[in-house]
């Protein structure tokens, strides 16, 4: 592991290694609790202890602290270049997988879970390293989506990587048959929408550690298989299905408080999409909610299409 210590000067200048086993100590002492710093990653500030990014093989991932002016950078992998007292760019390796970062803020720690992605062009008959994720349109309607550059990469190892505080891989996962690996299209956007929504839910006096999300990430051949609209959000990343569950029994728990669990709940989910995607638009996407069914219990869904779409069923 390469460490670049606080105050360290010049591209790519090594102050010390930091020993395998430190920097796993590292990333466990991290784990839930706020980082206590804000942290530039990409553009984005975030004040987690635990932040997902996706990136291409070989691309470059800015790091700045913009109110500290001694951070200290610790990298698996990739290249390391300090560009400045408190920023650095990192260059990912051309090898997909995870590649931790930790950033250090005086005594407070944050951990940056990079996952480099396996680029589209190495899809083969719409299979990737054998696992089905079919062929992408064209064009879609949504102003936040494209065809993605990539797949990351999701192994048995690394499977419950957080992507924030409260997510991980696992939430977002295609639910088709498969062997690992297994590959999926993840929005950072959409892993900030559910932290906001999470924060919202628990602020309005729902006990709420983190949302269940029972439907991420679909391939675009499990779109196919179920019959269901080649454009769909989910085929993006962009989208999750997902309710309150704090007592465990998957199912939507009783947010209004008339004793039952149903529509009115999932309605009163969906208020409080409308009411984040009015605190921060650029967040604005789908959203609808949907009733009870013998097959499974209420639910919302929400995405980050780029546009305000509303319905319910």
């Amino acid at each position: 592991m390469d460490w670049f210590a606080p105050g360290s000067k010049g591209a790519g200048r090594k102050a010390r290694r930091l020993p395998a086993g430190a920097f796993v100590l590292a990333l466990l002492a991290v784990l839930g609790r706020v980082s206590g710093f804000a942290l530039s990653v990409g553009g984005q500030v975030y004040d987690w202890n635990v932040i997902g990014r996706f990136v291409m093989p070989g691309e470059t991932l800015s790091l700045a602290l913009p109110n500290s002016g001694s951070p200290g950078w610790a990298v698996s992998a990739g290249h390391l270049i300090q560009v400045g007292s408190s920023r650095v760019d990192w260059v990912a390796p051309q090898e997909p997988g995870l590649y931790p970062i930790a950033v250090t803020s005086g005594a407070a720690l944050a951990t940056v879970n990079v996952l480099v992605k396996a680029p589209y062009d190495n899809l083969k008959r719409g299979r990737l390293n054998g696992y089905r994720i079919g062929r992408y349109p064209k064009t879609n309607p949504f102003p936040s989506f494209m065809v993605p550059d990539g797949f990351i990469e999701v192994t048995e190892d690394n499977i419950d990587t957080r992507v924030s505080p409260r997510y991980t891989l696992r939430e977002f996962v295609s639910r088709q048959p498969g062997k690992f690996p297994k590959y999926l299209v993840l929005q950072e956007e959409l892993v900030l929408k559910l932290e906001l929504l999470t924060d919202l839910v628990q602020s309005k006096g729902h006990p709420c550690d983190r949302l269940t999300v029972f439907s991420g990430y679909r391939t675009p051949a499990f779109q196919s298989d179920r019959g269901a609209g080649k454009h769909s959000a989910h085929s993006y990343g962009g989208a999750a299905d997902i309710y309150v569950d704090s007592n465990g029994d998957e199912r939507m728990d009783d947010l209004n408080g008339d004793g039952l669990s149903g529509s009115r709940d999932a309605k009163l989910l969906a208020s409080y999409v409308d009411e984040l995607e009015a605190r921060h638009p650029w967040l604005v996407g789908g959203c609808g909610w949907y009733r009870s069914t013998r097959s499974f219990g209420a639910f919302v869904h929400t995405d980050t299409r780029g546009e305000a779409m509303r319905w319910h069923r």
